[in-house]
């Protein structure tokens, strides 16, 4: 399911990885000296265009900024600054220009997520902040080309959100309050055995309709739950093993804009989304999902996991007759 694209549109820009010729090199030579060369002068945006302009905020725009900004000490030198941001904005650049639709789609998103926090502090609101940071975090590095660091940042907002669950339902405070400190660690797949028999009636839904399940272990018949399956596939990208890097989603180093890599890292957010906002229902089971979480459902384009769409619904029917 969560296997790279193949036949990345890749734009190149001059950075390639090639094998080195002589027997004292095997590994690959990276024209990176090369194409900041050959980006002296780069065509700046013309300043009608909303992107060409970088703001700062005032304390003002913050909700609480105790002390003045200290003024600058130590600015970096022109040529260092342009080293590091000259490649990410460009690709920034090109990404939003084809792909405005779904970068605002995952925006509304992040921001459904953010307004469903709630004012009260229960297990669910402290993972859903520091997943709210990896939903921001996933969207930024896909629009700029670290594709790799996207999926990474949705692995974390899933465990995050899995464990949040548990230790709701099963009302696990105890566990909860010394994870949080520190004190003690909880798993994944801790999380997901506990949540295998806590939701007993959404299991039992999805094995008779579509003979499936969210939480359930991996064995020598099958895969395991699709909340599962979604975490193996996800950590190729996060641990980078072979076949899973940047390099290999791009066909060079980078970054640099590859369609079809964003493509598929837009998408496994979309699903990452999905489940999350289940897992958020079953935690929640009175929790009202804003507009653009709902409308996430609409459709098979955006989430095409079978599983989280028939838990989404059989979770979002109980939460409206309560």
């Amino acid at each position: 399911m969560f296997r790279l694209p193949r036949g990345a549109d890749t734009f190149r820009a001059s950075i390639r990885f090639e094998r080195a010729k002589g027997p004292e090199q095997s590994g690959p030579i990276l024209f990176w000296e090369r194409f900041l060369v050959s980006c002296h002068m780069p065509n700046p945006l013309r300043q009608i265009d909303f992107r060409a302009r970088r703001v700062v905020l005032t304390r003002k725009d913050f909700a609480f900024a105790p002390k003045p900004a200290r003024r600058p000490s130590d600015i970096i030198d022109r040529e260092t600054w342009e080293s590091v941001v000259i490649l990410p904005d460009d690709v920034a650049i090109r990404t939003s220009n084809y792909h405005g639709t779904t970068l605002r789609q995952l925006h509304d998103l992040w921001g459904a997520w953010v307004e469903s926090f709630g004012s009260v502090h229960d297990c669910m609101f402290a993972v859903m902040l520091d997943a709210g940071d990896d939903f921001q975090a996933a969207t930024y590095t896909a629009l700029t080309g670290f594709y790799r660091l996207s999926v990474a940042a949705l692995r974390s907002a899933l465990e995050l959100t899995v464990i949040g669950t548990w230790t709701q339902v099963c009302r696990k405070h105890r566990e909860f309050r010394s994870w949080r400190s520190g004190r003690n660690a909880l798993s994944f797949g801790q999380a997901c055995d506990g949540l295998l028999g806590a939701a007993g009636p959404l299991e039992a839904h999805l094995g008779a309709t579509i003979d499936d399940s969210i939480f359930a272990q991996r064995s020598s018949s099958g895969e395991g739950g699709y909340a599962r399956r979604m975490y193996r596939g996800i950590s190729d990208f996060s641990h980078s093993r072979p076949g899973y890097a940047d390099g290999d989603m791009r066909q060079s180093n980078g970054p640099i804009y590859a369609r079809s890599a964003f493509n598929h890292v837009a998408w496994v957010q979309f699903e990452t989304f999905a489940i999350c906002f289940v897992l958020l229902l079953l935690a929640r089971p009175k929790q009202q999902l804003p507009p653009p979480a709902i409308q996430l459902f609409s459709g098979v384009k955006r989430v095409k996991s079978r599983a989280t769409r028939a838990a989404f619904e059989f979770l979002y029917a109980s939460a409206e007759r309560k």
